[in-house]
């Protein structure tokens, strides 16, 4: 997420011109992020005291832009948000949290807004950072998932998500605007209600997922270079986050679109063009970063690889040793080092379902020749 499109939720959400989907948005950047509350917090504090215009948007808008370039030369960085402590309830095998919402003032014009960025661009530093108590009047519900563990969670729509280790899950505790929407990072599996007035729709920091009724699977974590989504049944549609230029590509039963964030990164668009005239004008793929491949299935029963961790088995075909080690942390609560570039490289094929993490460890040296060590929750893999 670039620091440009939180200055524009920040603009929106202070002159109450966000929608349901970007004050959500809004919400969840900013929920673990302490310096950005008190920012926002202290601007909010300001904006009250700030006199409403007759200008016109429209006579403003260059005045607001301006501003809002010199708070980004201000602002050099930006922490995704930290995840709050669960609080586990045994008998229920749910993950139960606070919920978290924010009180927005009332409407203002962009003339104020224009003047609060310009606040910002030579107060930003001088900012009080006292902490202030926010009534909310949007409740949000944020699911966080540690490692090691999994939960299921119902949608106020009635939809099921089977939500996966180390995963943060982000939505409205009711769906009243025109469609509804949910943020994720890491890992889920969405099970739709139908209701083709009202698009469901999983937002994640690369892809937008946009369906009506159907079963699907998303894997969106931070630290890995692609995001996945896996269809299982019905039809889904899927755009490029903030880039509703770009060609929509529909997603048929048990295929799989992998986007590739590195070479998101390094497409460029021409002045004037949108994606997919670049793309032509240029001689290249309308999308490079993203490529469909048909769904794999495990040997054993012909279930889907994708989507087994569902069913609490771990399951991988022709993966990189390193690769599933990662999946293997997020499995078992453990951190594994490997020590050996040769290891890293080896591709294995199997699954995991009662195993603990001694046990599959050594089922794996069946596979690949390597020595481990286990003190605690650490893994050294050696040669």
């Amino acid at each position: 997420m670039s620091l440009e499109r939180l200055y524009i939720l920040l603009a929106k959400v202070l002159s109450k011109e966000a929608n349901e989907a970007e004050l959500l948005e809004f919400q969840s950047l900013i929920s673990g992020n302490e310096e950005w509350k008190a920012v926002f917090h202290n601007l909010e504090e300001l904006w009250a005291t700030l006199p409403v215009s007759s200008e016109t948007p429209t006579a403003t808008d260059e005045s607001y832009l301006l501003h809002l370039g010199r708070l980004k030369d201000q602002v050099s960085d930006f922490e995704t948000a930290t995840e709050p402590e669960l609080v586990v309830d045994e008998s229920e095998d749910f993950l139960l949290y606070p919920q978290k919402t924010y009180w927005y003032q009332k409407w203002q014009s962009y003339t104020a807004i224009a003047a609060l960025f310009l606040f910002a661009f030579f107060g930003f530093n001088y900012l009080n950072k006292k902490e202030v108590t926010v009534e909310l009047d949007k409740h949000f519900n944020e699911i966080t998932v540690k490692l090691g563990t999994k939960t299921k969670v119902q949608l106020p729509d009635g939809s099921h998500v089977w939500v996966n280790s180390d995963s943060k899950l982000t939505y409205a505790e009711t769906f009243s605007g025109p469609t509804r929407d949910i943020y994720l990072e890491g890992e889920a599996y969405f099970d739709v209600v139908k209701d083709a007035k009202h698009p469901f729709i999983v937002h994640t920091s690369g892809i937008d997922i946009k369906v009506l009724g159907t079963a699907f699977n998303v894997k969106a974590y931070q630290a890995e270079p692609t995001i996945e989504a896996t269809l299982v049944h019905g039809l889904i549609e899927v755009t490029k986050t903030n880039q509703p230029e770009a060609s929509k590509i529909l997603l048929h039963p048990h295929e799989k679109l992998i986007f590739d964030k590195k070479a998101n990164e390094q497409s460029v668009i021409k002045p004037g063009m949108n994606a997919a005239e670049s793309a032509i004008a240029q001689d290249k793929p309308i999308n490079p970063s993203i490529t469909i491949t048909p769904l794999s299935k495990t040997l054993a029963d012909s279930a889907l690889i994708e989507t087994s961790w569902v069913y609490n088995r771990l399951s991988f075909e022709e993966e990189k040793f390193e690769d599933l080690a990662k999946k293997i942390e997020r499995w078992f609560n453990v951190e594994i080092t490997i020590n050996n570039n040769k290891i890293r490289s080896y591709r294995t094929t199997g699954s995991f379902e009662n195993e603990t993490v001694d046990e599959a460890l050594r089922e794996l040296q069946y596979l690949v020749p390597f020595n481990y060590q286990i003190n605690g929750r650490n893994i050294i893999i050696t040669n």
